[in-house]
């Protein structure tokens, strides 16, 4: 009798737990009409909960110079303005100025360089990190150099 109870109580349980309604990533409402509609819920990321717009600095290693002195200024019409300063060497600052687009994530960007070039970077809050050809963090003891900080403007 007892174990009849059990297993009947155990079955019970099994079926509630089955009947659990599995998360939804959309919402319905109504229409003016009267009409159910579907909104799909946005998902907080980068693109859309942080304030990203603006300059970015830092100074990144350099191969042959004490290192490049960058300036990343992202506008919120999709367009970036990259200036960068060899230091150590008797060059011209770069600029290149261009549009960059988010991944599908919306937490990094992809500055379209020009000749068939990019540079991604993954937005944090405050600074954004330069990331490798592959589209990883850049790992060693320089991580940390290829960070470039948000600049207060007043």
């Amino acid at each position: 009798m007892k174990k009849t109870l059990l297993a009947t109580a155990l079955l019970g349980l099994v079926l509630v737990g089955c009947d659990q309604t599995a998360y939804k990533t959309s919402t319905t409402t109504t229409a003016a009409d009267g009409q159910p509609t579907e909104i799909a819920q946005v998902h907080d990321n980068a693109k859309n909960s942080l304030d990203w717009m603006g300059e970015y600095t830092g100074i990144e290693p350099c191969a042959d110079c004490s290192g490049i002195e960058t300036s990343l200024t992202l506008k919120d019409d999709g367009t970036f303005i990259l200036d960068q300063t060899y230091q150590g060497k008797e060059t011209k600052p770069l600029t290149t100025e261009g549009k960059f687009n988010w991944n599908d994530q919306g937490d990094t960007i992809t500055l379209n360089l020009g000749g068939g070039q990019t540079a991604q970077y993954f937005v944090g809050e405050q600074r954004v990190f330069h990331l490798d050809k592959d589209g990883q963090r850049i790992q060693g003891d320089l991580a940390d150099a290829y960070t470039l900080k948000k600049q207060e403007h007043k």
